[in-house]
């Protein structure tokens, strides 16, 4: 039973689910599903987006049957000890290779973009230090966290609309012209932009309120980082065109280099830096959810030396781990596999075998 005090409310669930998507897809999401998709890109993203909104109810119809266990509990139960506890070390690792696959993408564009004499395992130790500073804490106390860095995202949005006046509509044009098994394609292409939303398989019964309730807020989160996504894959490719846009790795970065203000120069530096904080928050909700996965899987109550095991790992592993494109886009494939076992495959399975079974623990309590 989660006490109370630990709780978080359904305003800070919003803001947990919006700044773990949203993150290192704002740099790379254009680029890679323009790749596949063309100047129906942004098409991709929003179906992309779509199924990530089914992910989201499969998910909540499965926590609402046991609304105060988390999926590590709900396995055991539902699939027996053996086979739950082969499904917590894959749930664990999987959350870990999330946080880990972030931290090199971080490092290597920093790295490139500012820092290019800095080792890249040193600028992924001072995220990771960051990190293991705040999830060491409760999660209200992440929560209240993210509300706060939040508001960065109104700045980022505000960056945005500097380019406007310079797109071209007709670079989408016309729509649907790549047809739709590359639309679908690419849709699969960048739902990896859209992973976080799994995090409600274990902060979900951290949530006041009733269930339907706390649907309607996951589904707004995620809504919120669709249009998001969906906005900068489309005016990224009406500013550059599709054509373009398939030799421009970090089209957002080097369309705002070029953008001027009188009192900022380098607009583009204080795009970078707000979207710093974005990743950070990604990867702090991927090691959280994995040293919950820790505590259970050891069964122990402390959850703060995981924490420190878990950061020592990320970096043993980004230190270790040759940064180059190859082996970022291995570890993205592979990490897009896992994505689609433990966020739609497996809470589909437990979902099915716990209805056939007729197991399900009490309703929410409305609070």
């Amino acid at each position: 039973m989660i006490k109370a005090e630990n709780k978080i409310s359904q305003f800070q669930l919003f803001f947990l689910i919006m700044q773990t998507q949203i993150g290192i897809g704002i740099i790379y999401l254009p680029y890679e599903v323009n790749k596949i998709s063309g100047s129906d890109a942004w098409i991709s993203v929003f179906i992309a987006g779509m199924f990530v909104q089914i992910g989201i109810l499969i998910i909540w119809l499965l926590c609402r049957r046991y609304p105060e266990q988390t999926i590590f509990e709900v396995m055991s139960m539902i699939v027996g000890k053996p086979i739950g506890f082969l499904l917590k070390v894959g749930y664990t690792s999987y959350f870990l290779l999330s946080a880990i696959l972030i931290t090199l993408q971080f490092g290597e564009k920093v790295n490139t973009w500012i820092l290019p004499r800095t080792p890249i395992w040193v600028i992924s130790f001072l995220l990771i230090a960051i990190c293991i500073f705040c999830i060491k804490e409760s999660l209200k106390v992440i929560a209240r966290f993210f509300v706060v860095v939040s508001l960065l995202l109104v700045v980022l949005l505000a960056f945005t609309f500097l380019i406007l006046r310079d797109i071209h509509i007709l670079f989408v044009q016309p729509i649907g012209v790549n047809g739709v098994y590359k639309i679908l394609k690419g849709a699969s292409q960048g739902s990896f932009s859209f992973q976080g939303f799994e995090s409600l398989l274990v902060i979900l019964p951290y949530c006041l309120g009733k269930g339907v309730g706390k649907l309607k807020v996951a589904l707004s989160a995620s809504g919120f980082t669709i249009i998001f996504y969906t906005y900068l894959t489309f005016i990224t490719i009406t500013y550059f065109g599709t054509e373009a846009l398939r030799f421009i790795p970090e089209p957002v970065l080097y369309i705002m280099k070029f953008k001027y203000l009188e009192i900022i120069d380098r607009v583009d530096l204080i795009f970078f830096s707000i979207w710093i904080v974005s990743v950070a928050t990604s990867v702090m909700m991927f090691l959280y959810l994995a040293s919950i996965g820790m505590t259970h899987l050891f069964g122990k109550t402390k959850r703060t030396p995981f924490v420190y095991c878990l950061g020592a790992l990320t970096f043993i592993a980004v230190s270790l781990i040759p940064v180059n494109g190859q082996v970022i886009h291995t570890l993205g494939f592979t990490s897009n596999l896992y994505s689609i076992i433990f966020t739609f495959i497996l809470p589909i399975i437990l979902l099915i075998v716990s209805v056939v079974r007729r197991q399900k623990v009490q309703e929410d309590i409305p609070s």
